[in-house]
């Protein structure tokens, strides 16, 4: 449960930032309100995670173990900082900058699938869902030539993933 929680942190801090990163596509007022709405729900699952982290069961039970220890979640991690850096350089070197969210977006679902894969299937629709949105922002830059439109499509979309997939380990459990 523990690594759940911890899990639900991160998420939401993640989909905050993809949240501001949206924002830098929109005009001045639309962006300060998707950038105060994302902290305050960023901060609601933040204080509801800590407040059932700590007091939750604290262990080393199969259960309280968190991905972030194990050998496999470092490897995928440099791998995935690794194509992200990669990525933009081609970009960089192209002039296509402007599909770099849709780019990382599609690599942070790339790294989505292999934890599905590797630790927990409830990550597969996490990875699937980011996948989609990199397609829709390609898709969107593509049509339009618009990088505002990119940024808002793919860093909404990624956030709004990020923060679904924050909410279960917040809900009651039931008991069987």
């Amino acid at each position: 449960m523990r690594g759940a929680l911890t899990g639900s942190i991160v998420s939401s801090v993640f989909a905050v930032a993809w949240s501001f990163w949206a924002a830098s596509g929109m005009h001045f007022f639309a962006a300060l309100c998707v950038q105060l709405a994302a902290t305050l729900l960023g901060l609601v699952i933040i204080i509801s995670a800590l407040r059932r982290f700590f007091g939750s069961a604290r262990g080393v039970s199969p259960e309280n173990r968190t991905l972030f220890s194990s050998r496999a979640f470092v490897i995928v991690a440099v791998a995935e900082v690794l194509a992200i850096i990669g990525g933009n350089l081609v970009l960089t070197l192209t002039g296509q900058e402007q599909f770099r969210i849709a780019l990382i977006a599609a690599i942070v679902g790339l790294h989505f699938v292999v934890f599905g894969r590797l630790f927990w299937t409830g990550f597969f629709w996490l990875g699937a869902a980011m996948l989609a949105v990199a397609v829709a922002g390609t898709v969107v830059g593509l049509v339009t030539d618009n990088a505002d439109l990119i940024l808002v499509t793919t860093g909404l979309g990624s956030a709004a993933s990020l923060f679904i997939a924050a909410v279960p380990p917040l809900l009651p459990r039931r008991v069987a």
